[in-house]
């Protein structure tokens, strides 16, 4: 599944907070260079995850607003891109709680809002959206585990470090995740294990 174009808004969109962290400049750098390598990726997983382009955005950006209040409590600085990840996921999780009960038994609104917006898909747009909407519909740590795996081609042993879980739940909640796909009719890629 390709999802290569991701819109931007300009810098002035992003205001910069001040804070002591913003203050030291060996953390800019480090930060900066964290924002650029991750935030589109990150992007990608919040838009799977909520299917609302806005909504992503402004899920990873406030993880990266909390990583960088808490930089200075950060055990290991070099893995804060795995901080980031959890930060997006729980985020996320949040999210789609806060909107389940608001819109529970309204299926035509979540509807509505799954094919709206710029999705930065090529190809297939159509059968990509069912294959989220399939993707959204598993129970959430199957769900996290797939997205992870397949969206974003993390590893099995990154994908346990992101979710705090073993390799073999890795295992475990793909296998499920597979199987629920297949009876769905959706992710026929995910059968693949490449």
């Amino acid at each position: 599944m390709a999802f290569n174009a991701w819109p931007l808004a300009s810098d002035d969109a992003y205001p910069v907070v001040e804070t002591e962290v913003h203050a030291r400049p060996a953390v800019k750098a480090e930060v900066g260079a964290l924002f650029d390598a991750h935030y589109v990726s990150l992007c990608r997983l919040a838009y799977v995850l909520l299917g609302d382009q806005a909504r992503a955005e402004d899920v990873v950006q406030e993880a990266f607003l909390r990583t960088f209040a808490g930089w200075g409590r950060l055990r290991q600085p070099a893995l804060a891109h795995i901080y980031l990840r959890k930060a997006v996921l729980n985020l996320c999780r949040s999210g789609l709680r806060r909107r389940s009960s608001e819109t529970r038994g309204n299926t035509t609104v979540a509807a509505g809002e799954r094919n709206q917006g710029d999705t930065g898909f090529e190809n297939n747009q159509a059968v990509q959206l069912d294959v989220v909407a399939a993707v959204r519909r598993l129970p959430p740590r199957q769900r996290d585990t797939v997205v992870l795996r397949y969206f974003l081609d993390l590893g099995e042993t990154e994908i346990a470090a992101t979710l705090g879980v073993t390799v073999g739940t890795v295992k475990s909640q793909l296998a499920k995740a597979r199987r629920n796909l297949a009876t769905a009719g959706g992710l026929e890629a995910a059968r693949e294990d490449g």
